[in-house]
């Protein structure tokens, strides 16, 4: 190391004010092991600190009087004059370190700590103060968190442990204490322990989170800084990369992963997350975000782990036995609880094994459990990781765990691969889109408001990742729209609960809910985008509760760019045509890529095919041919007709209707000049053969003229959209003063007659002579708002089998068909999860203290109650047969939660099934007939009605009516067997609490296949007819009302 030769510093520093001559050599480089020296910890001082060249020539210097009055040389020269009598040698690292030679700069960083700790004395200089401090002083020290600045830098933490003998002084080079006489008042600065002030780190071993703690509230000019001036106090070497930014923290984390197995280093934001656990719900937004990497961005994330330990192996595995009710054993990785595993870190990621378990409703979320704990507290500490599209894992900092939502009692040791990386995008821009017609629903509050931008457009990020947008009507009802922005993938959900009468509270609870869920709707969003890059936009849609109504939203953009589209509507849905809360794509979507208001699309179903289409200069679209009895306008509607090609038969034009009279909207179009005279390019229909040059039309003064993609427009359509259902929209037309074939156009008529009817020939008799504006191209869509959607084939299938099997019961077929009267019940028994019921009740019995025979036969209600505490995930401790009886069982319930009977355990559980062979409940089947009855009624309306939207209305509550009275038929007991009342009360209780808890976690389960079931079911047992709301919104659509939805 290079040192300053005191005596020779200060003679020369004396000749040169005497301005004499000197040649004195001031540096000498020394073995900092064999040397005693004392060495200078400062605040450095922008633009007066004297560097290595300045210092070794100064004698030579124009300025070098100047120099000699500089703060920085002034303090080299203070701390010479102390240590002079006493050092021979003093070191600085303003002029001691050669900073043009990056080699010798990286060599005395990684040697600094060694450097100040191998140091005889270290003179600390506070220059902001004269007396030691004793407590926060925020008026004299704004700037550095109410104490003295030298304690704020980042590279003063290693010079305030390392050096043995450390002792301070003021502004005025007074000493006023030592790191020994002052190591109480030190230890409430820094919060660095006394032991390790008196003793430094040869006595005391700390965590790598008790490390960072200490300098959590430290900072540095240069980002870079943060993680090289804690290399010293973790023990670990790493190359000097300026530039790199946050990655050097980066770095030197997987450094030190290469010499130790400290799992602390994971425990970053902990603290946080216990705040927010206690703080008030209405502040938990603001305390908590979601992440992705497993490493922390800085020092600061460790705020408030300066109490976090390690935990010995043998030790961290008893107690997280303790509190995961587990044997040892399983939890330790290869059953070794002598010892950690290593980490392994490769490019891709770190592997390492570690016991994790999952909670409740969140699939793809985990308790992750680390060695190591809080200095008072007994338990290991946990985090929370997510796996993100595959086996990769993230820390996920997103759950609001508490009685809502447990964490499952069955933990396992398992390799995780972890994602270290943290490269996302900043954040998304989400523009929520919605037409002024949403049948008096209107957009009333963002919540929180900091997630609003000036445009109206939700501002999504790492800190504010969650956006709830309500709406309501004049009545309060309430439906919700979440945003949120995920491991850098966007995502959108509808809710549409019941909830509080007001918005804000309304909000409040739906972004709760929503916060727990926030891995697993960017895991779908992210799975439904995958892969489709040609498929844009997707939709989903949502019920609102007692309406034939459903919300509509359609997502776009969810590519390369950072801003996004969500189309919010409010659609008839009297039927069960789409699944709920599902994604689906939009095929054939059209939309203007930069547009602002995207009136989507769907490409039309030409009937028997489509007319060969001609391609212009300068449009991407692909035009159909017109025929030449009328001129195509832009707005026209009317559907596909025709005999051996597709037609368009013209209905009329939106333009010319009442409600864009009412709406004052006139011919909203785009007219865009094209060339003086252009010829189409002829492409083949169904073809994939490169479009011909030559062949087409030759267009004299064209111009493009194209439906105005604005809000106005998106109004005007789902005004109509009652009347225009699935018809067909001109969007765009090619208008021109006159139009002729070229001859491989009429060759290709004349060659394909049958393709071209005598209305499409007109154009080879006529065009040369019968020179008049015509549109002879045109291309049409049908608009979204229009389209009522897909029927679903699984809705449907079950619809179908559903309304077959119930008439198999009622005994239509001959009565000799039993094998098909069992398949009915079968069919019955496994939508409502009787055999799972069945399974949950009676499985075979083991010992006696088997919670099994326990449920079965027990008159104990603590021992019932003990079973259904083991599913809320409150186990206490019990030998690992109790446990793998309990797992069975939870696993045997969460079947449950995906049949009918989720809803039936939670209301009537004393049942049995009623079929033939079986007592018979005669009173049960009297209270059957009238709900018999009214399906047959239904069914009867249902096949003579003519109105298709009226049918599916009907369909729904025939479905309804049946699920009803299978509901009451299918009465679920325990045994035949029993009859001892009290004990049939414990297990219904028990099966109830079951039944309402894990409708409760589960209720947002994404792959719930009874969800398209679940809604007739409930409408009929609440008596809601969606024939009735239907028929009630048509004769208000008549009135000019808007049908069905509360004002």
């Amino acid at each position: 190391m290079r040192l300053i030769k005191v005596k020779d510093f200060l003679t020369r520093h004396k000749r040169i004010r005497q301005q004499a001559t000197t040649d004195d050599k001031i540096f000498k480089t020394c073995d900092d092991d064999k040397t005693d020296y004392c060495i200078l910890s400062h605040r450095w001082v922008q633009d007066q600190e004297v560097n290595y060249k300045q210092m070794k020539n100064l004698s030579e210097l124009d300025n070098a009087h100047d120099i000699l009055d500089w703060d920085g040389y002034q303090k080299i020269l203070k701390a010479c004059e102390v240590a002079n009598g006493h050092f021979e040698y003093l070191w600085s690292d303003t002029c001691c370190i050669d900073r043009r030679s990056s080699s010798e700069m990286s060599e005395a960083i990684n040697s600094m700590f060694r450097w100040y700790k191998n140091s005889k004395q270290c003179y600390a200089y506070l220059h902001d103060t004269y007396d030691f401090p004793t407590e926060r002083d925020f008026t004299t020290f704004t700037n550095s968190n109410g104490w003295p600045e030298w304690f704020s830098r980042g590279w003063t933490l290693q010079e305030l442990i390392a050096p043995d003998d450390l002792r301070f002084f003021n502004k005025k080079w007074e000493e006023i204490g030592s790191k020994r006489s002052r190591a109480s008042e030190i230890a409430e600065i820094t919060r660095v322990p006394v032991l390790v002030l008196k003793d430094g780190l040869s006595s005391y071993k700390p965590s790598f989170a008790e490390v960072m703690a200490w300098a959590a509230e430290r900072r540095t000019t240069l980002v870079e800084d943060e993680a090289y001036s804690l290399i010293g106090l973790l023990g670990v070497n790493m190359p000097m990369l300026y530039g790199e930014g946050k990655k050097a923290f980066q770095r030197l984390q997987l450094e030190f992963m290469q010499m130790s197995n400290d799992q602390s280093i994971f425990a970053w934001g902990v603290n946080m997350l216990e705040e927010a656990e206690s703080a008030e719900e209405e502040d938990t937004h603001e305390k908590m975000y979601w992440t992705s990497g497993v490493l922390a961005d800085g020092p600061i994330s460790f705020r408030g782990c300066d109490d976090i330990v390690q935990v010995e192996p043998k030790e961290f595995h008893g107690l997280l036995s303790s509190l995961w009710q587990s044997d040892a054993e399983a939890l330790a990785a290869g059953g070794n609880r002598e010892a950690l595993p290593a980490f392994t870190v490769t490019n891709l990621g770190i592997w390492i094994p570690l016991p994790r378990r999952p909670y409740y409703g969140c699939p793809s979320v985990f308790q992750v459990a680390l060695a190591c704990r809080r200095r008072n507290r007994l338990m290991p500490l946990t985090i929370d990781l997510a796996a993100f599209l595959g086996p990769i894992y993230y820390r996920y900092s997103g759950l609001l765990v508490g009685p809502q939502l447990p964490v499952q009692p069955f933990p396992e040791n398992q390799r995780l691969h972890l994602a270290y990386r943290n490269e996302i995008p900043h954040g998304i821009t989400i523009k929520l889109i919605g037409t002024s017609a949403l049948y008096k629903f209107h957009r009333r509050l963002v919540f929180p408001e900091s997630t609003q931008s000036k445009e109206n457009s939700l501002e999504l990020s790492r800190t504010d990742p969650l956006a709830i947008v309500v709406y309501a009507n004049a009545s309060n009802a309430f439906f919700a729209v979440a945003c949120g922005y995920c491991f850098g993938q966007g995502w959108v959900h509808i809710i549409c609960d019941e909830g509080p009468n007001t918005p804000l509270l309304y909000a409040k609870k739906i972004y709760k809910q929503m916060w727990n869920r926030g891995a697993e709707q960017a895991c779908l969003m992210a799975k439904e985008c995958s892969g489709k890059v040609t498929q844009p936009f997707y939709v989903k849609h949502g019920h609102l509760l007692g309406t034939t109504w459903a919300v509509r939203v359609a997502c776009g953009g969810w590519g390369q760019s950072n801003n996004r589209i969500v189309t919010v509507d409010v659609v008839e849905f009297p039927g069960g045509r789409c699944k709920l809360l599902i994604w689906e794509e939009m095929y054939g979507t059209k939309s203007y890529a930069n547009a602002d208001i995207p009136c989507l699309m769907r490409e039309i179903l030409w009937f028997r095919g489509r007319p060969d289409g001609h391609q212009i200069e300068g449009c991407p679209e692909v035009f159909s041919v017109a025929p030449t009895q009328r001129q195509i306008k832009v707005g026209d509607y009317g559907v596909i007709s025709g005999n051996n090609v597709g037609y368009f038969e013209c209905r009329g034009n939106i333009f010319n209707e009442t409600e864009a009279s009412k709406m004052k909207v006139g011919q909203y179009t785009n007219t865009s000049p094209l060339k003086s005279e252009v010829t189409s390019r002829f492409i083949p229909y169904g073809t994939l053969t490169s479009s011909s040059q030559d062949a087409g039309l030759v267009l004299h003064d064209p111009k493009l003229l194209s439906l105005l993609n604005t809000q106005r427009v998106l109004d005007l359509l789902k005004q109509l959209s009652p009347r225009m259902r699935d018809y067909a929209l001109v969007t765009s037309v090619v208008e021109c003063s006159a139009c002729s074939l070229t001859g491989d156009f009429k060759a290709q008529i004349e060659k394909q007659m049958r393709r071209y009817p005598k209305m499409w020939q007109g154009y080879a008799r006529d065009a040369a002579t019968n020179l008049q504006p015509v549109t002879p191209l045109y291309t049409i869509a049908t608009p979204w708002v229009w389209h009522q959607g897909e029927p679903n084939g699984q809705v449907t299938s079950d619809y179908q089998k559903i309304w077959k099997y119930f008439n198999v019961i009622k005994g239509y077929p001959p009565a000799h068909h039993k094998r098909l009267r069992e398949k009915a019940v079968e069919f019955f028994e496994d939508k409502f999860g009787v055999k799972h019921l069945d399974g949950l009740l009676k499985s075979p019995a083991g010992s006696p203290s088997d919670p099994l025979k326990s449920l079965e036969e027990s008159r104990s209600r603590k021992l019932v109650m003990e079973f259904v505490e083991a599913m809320r995930g409150v186990t206490h401790h019990r030998d690992n047969k109790w446990l793998s009886s309990v797992k069975r069982n939870v696993f045997m319930v969460q079947k449950v939660t995906n049949t009918l009977s989720l809803g039936a355990i939670c209301e009537r559980v004393e049942l049995r099934v009623c079929t033939e062979g079986k007592k018979t409940n005669y009173s049960t089947l009297e209270y059957l007939q009238p709900l018999v009855k009214e399906v047959e009624d239904l069914q009867v309306k249902y096949y003579t009605t003519k109105d298709a939207f009226e049918k599916l209305a009907l369909e729904e509550d025939v479905v309804g009516k049946i699920l009803e009275v299978v509901h009451e038929t299918l009465h679920y007991g325990t045994t035949d067997k029993s009859t001892d009342l009290p004990e049939k009360q414990v297990r219904f209780e028990c099966l109830k609490v079951a039944g309402e808890f894990f409708q409760d976690v589960c209720s947002e389960v994404p792959h719930d296949n009874t969800a398209h079931l679940r809604r007739p079911m409930a409408n009929a047992r609440d008596g809601v007819s969606m024939h009735e709301l239907y028929c009630k919104a048509r004769e208000e659509r008549r009135d000019g009302g808007f049908g069905g939805i509360l004002d």
